[in-house]
């Protein structure tokens, strides 16, 4: 349980916000301490970050609040799905691998998908969807944590797979380094981007997850690449990406993705379309 005061760190939002939203919108519902003070669950912080990213999106506070009630394990990216017939258009079937442990349906889903020959479109038409879906349906209760690992494991393989047989970059292609900060380990959204973007002929530094700002600090200064790309995909990732960018910011240009790139300052937001920001980021470098 969270206070008040740490629940507006986690998703950036003014007390005072928080509390209107309570009020006004009923968008979650704090329970009492002892001494009567606020306390907030996860699922309250992540329905505020929800909140706060589509109002900051553009959205009417009303109107977000009344779309995080009716779809409360829903995220504010809102992904255009393919039409029907294509293998993009599967985006359940990956929750029907998770419950069945079926390697071979998991496996040929993925080969399918990733056969069409634009990556970008994979990644946002049929990957990140059906990665939402998953997550929703690990929350409902309806897929066994074993089955959600069992999934995200089979497509962090291949997107790595992918990743590795992309060709080199050109001699003097535009460089860009990729990864997580300290602590956060949810990589699929980085490693997607990542093989985008060294699809489109940039030279992809990826560092993969849970990197010490240390770290990052000494990388960049030895590899000096043209940008640093970092994920935020969840509020407890917050602190540690606020401290990434602060000590690389000075050295390199920094832009974030992630459902929660909105709220570290500093840095570019990229988006909440994985492939198409990643194509956007090397049409700019490679100009």
């Amino acid at each position: 349980m969270y206070t008040a005061g740490r629940t507006a760190q986690l998703t950036g939002i003014p007390r005072e916000t928080l509390r209107k939203w309570e009020q006004r919108y009923g968008v979650v519902e704090p329970v009492r301490s002892e001494g009567n003070y606020r306390l907030y669950d996860d699922e309250a912080v992540r329905r505020l970050s929800v909140m706060r990213d589509l109002v900051d999106a553009g959205w009417a506070p009303r109107i977000a609040a009344r779309k995080v009630l009716e779809e409360p394990t829903g995220s504010a990216s809102v992904l255009p799905l393919p039409a029907d017939g294509s293998p993009l258009s599967q985006v359940d079937e990956l929750i029907g691998c998770a419950l069945d442990f079926d390697v071979v349906r998991l496996e040929s889903l993925i080969d399918k998908a990733f056969a069409e020959t634009d990556l970008a479109a994979v990644v946002d038409e049929w990957l990140m969807p059906s990665l939402v879906r998953l997550g929703g349906a690990w929350q409902r209760g309806e897929v066994s944590i074993a089955g959600e690992h069992f999934a995200s494991a089979a497509v962090l393989r291949r997107l790595a797979q992918e990743f590795h047989q992309l060709p080199h970059p050109a001699a003097g292609a535009p460089s860009v380094m990729v990864g997580l900060a300290r602590g956060s380990r949810h990589e699929l959204g980085v490693m997607a981007f990542a093989m985008v973007l060294r699809s489109r002929g940039v030279a992809v530094t990826y560092l993969g997850a849970d990197l010490p700002v240390e770290a990052w600090v000494d990388t960049v200064r030895a590899v000096g690449p043209d940008a640093v790309v970092l994920g935020v995909p969840t509020v407890e990732d917050l602190p540690a990406v606020r401290e990434a960018v602060q000590a690389i910011s000075a050295t390199a240009p920094v832009l974030l993705g992630g459902a929660h790139q909105h709220r570290v300052e500093g840095a570019e937001p990229l988006g909440h379309r994985a492939g198409q920001a990643a194509a956007e980021l090397a049409a700019r470098l490679t100009a």
